[in-house]
């Protein structure tokens, strides 16, 4: 099973398509006599725990798809972070360029393996699985329009964050499924900022608290997984090691940190990423009905012709 822009290869290698942006065709009562689940995920709107566990379950049946990006990208974000905070030590005055810098990096590098593991949830949603690489090469045809698209998201939401608090929490819900929309849809970063919201649109706190609460286990589980490095490095700080060049940081402090910094962020990206990806499969569910269309797909049937409009069967 294959999801590519002229549609989904599906049983008997024929491609049954739909329009992207209409409704889905009708076919009496929903899941009638179709298969529920073919991959990790329910073919149906998903809830809380299908959402929350889903995204456990992807990992767990694509390890390697999925940390292999996850610890690349976790090392680049460590070593540019660590490398700028060695730079702040010798300028006091450029603390709060180091900070911003290191938010800018982060939202970078979260959206690019966001992407990457969107098509993991999808494969994952129509029963197949793909590689680290495969997911890679998928998103790398997109790579700078998810890195112009994370520096809009991250610079409009936290000047709107500043000022008013409320507009910044609104904005990074009404924005929740715009870098799967992105990858999925192929859109501009306009394209998918607008995608997102009118998927979100009267969704809004289900999809705000769903993320949130992603947000606060996998900050929890990057929490218990950090605990044992600082007590190391906390260790290490108070013998006399070698300190960082440029600073009074020892070294083997700072690498024992990164460390845990990379195991941190390598387990729980992937989890974040994960929930927005399935929000943005569950949200096309609610208002297309996807999920109809995507149980059709493993049933023999001829295909469906679609307008040239449309952008992709996922």
């Amino acid at each position: 099973m294959i999801v590519s822009r002229g549609g989904i290869e599906g049983a008997g290698g024929a491609i049954v398509t739909q329009q992207f942006y209409g409704p889905a065709p009708a076919t009496g009562s929903r899941g009638a006599g179709l298969p529920a689940r073919r991959g990790s995920v329910p073919m149906r709107p998903l809830g809380l725990s299908d959402i929350l566990d889903g995204s456990f379950r992807v990992i767990r049946r694509n390890p390697a798809a999925v940390f292999g990006p996850s610890v690349v990208l976790a090392v680049v974000r460590v070593a540019a972070t660590a490398g700028l905070q060695l730079g702040a030590y010798r300028v006091l005055t450029a603390v709060q360029l180091q900070l911003v810098s290191i938010f800018l990096i982060s939202a970078v590098i979260g959206t690019v393996l966001t992407g990457v593991l969107t098509l993991v949830v999808t494969q994952e949603v129509l029963g197949g699985r793909v590689t680290a690489r495969q997911a890679a090469l998928g998103v790398l045809g997109r790579i700078w329009a998810l890195v112009g698209l994370a520096l809009v998201i991250a610079v409009l939401e936290t000047l709107a964050l500043v000022p008013l608090l409320v507009l910044g929490i609104w904005l990074w819900g009404l924005w929740a499924v715009a870098v799967p929309a992105m990858v999925v849809e192929r859109t501009s970063i306009r394209g998918a900022l607008t995608r997102s919201r009118r998927l979100v649109a009267g969704l809004w706190w289900r999809v705000w608290g769903i993320r949130a609460l992603g947000a606060l286990l996998a900050g929890l589980l990057g929490l218990i997984v950090t605990i044992p490095f600082l007590l190391l490095a906390s260790l290490a700080g108070s013998s006399s090691f070698l300190p960082a060049p440029g600073s009074g940081t020892p070294l083997v402090y700072l690498l024992i940190i990164s460390a845990g910094s990379v195991v941190s962020a390598t387990l729980t990206a992937p989890i974040r990423a994960g929930i927005d990806a399935l929000l943005y499969v569950d949200l096309r569910m609610r208002r297309e009905g996807l999920d109809i269309v995507l149980q059709q797909a493993a049933l023999p049937a001829q295909p469906v012709a679609v307008p040239d409009r449309a952008r992709s069967a996922f």
